[in-house]
C-alpha cells in the first residue's frame, strides 16, 4: 500500500477516535465529573492548558500550540524524507500526526486539551490523558523500535 495512504488512514483514524471520545466526554462525563470504572481507573473531565501530563499547565498556552505545530511539521518532513520505510513506519507517523492534530484542535477550539483517562492507586493519580496522547506515545515508540534508517536518510 502507498505510504501516503497508510499514513493518511492512520492519522484520520486516530484523529477521529480522539474527537469521538472527547465529544462523548463533554456530553456524558463533564456534567457528572467522574465515572468510576474500576478500583484503579476512572473516566474524568479535565482541561489541560499545559503539555503532556500537565507539565507547564500554568504557563503560556501559546508555547504548546507552537510546539505542536513544530512537531507536526517534523512528522511531515520525516514522511517526505523516508521513501522506503516499512508498514509500521508510516502507521506510527500517522498515529503521531493524528494525535498531534487532535490535541491542537482542542487548543484552538476549547483553549485547552480535554483529558479523561485517569489511572490511580488509592489516592495517587497518574495525570489524566486522552486517546491522542496515547497514540502519540505509542507512535513514537513504534517508530523508534521499528524504523530502519537508510543511507539516503542519513
Amino acid at each position: 500500500m502507498n505510504r501516503w495512504v497508510l499514513f493518511s488512514i492512520s492519522a484520520l483514524v486516530v484523529f477521529g477516535l480522539d474527537r469521538l471520545t472527547k465529544v462523548w466526554v463533554l456530553k456524558e462525563v463533564a456534567p457528572k465529573g467522574i465515572i468510576k470504572v474500576t478500583s484503579f481507573f476512572n473516566i474524568v473531565y479535565v482541561t489541560n492548558t499545559g503539555g503532556a501530563f500537565g507539565i507547564g499547565r500554568h504557563g503560556n498556552g501559546n508555547l504548546f500550540v507552537i510546539a505542536s505545530i513544530v512537531a507536526i511539521l517534523v512528522v511531515l518532513y520525516l514522511l517526505k524524507k523516508i521513501k522506503d520505510g516499512n508498514f509500521i513506519t508510516y502507521v506510527s507517523l500517522g498515529m503521531i500526526l493524528g494525535g498531534g492534530l487532535g490535541n491542537l484542535f482542542d487548543r484552538f477550539v476549547y483553549g485547552s486539551v480535554i483529558d479523561f483517562l485517569d489511572f490511580h492507586i488509592g489516592n495517587a493519580h497518574w495525570p489524566a490523558f486522552n486517546v491522542a496522547d496515547s497514540c502519540i506515545v505509542v507512535g513514537v515508540i513504534m517508530f523508534a523500535l521499528f524504523h530502519r534508517r537508510t543511507s539516503e536518510e542519513s
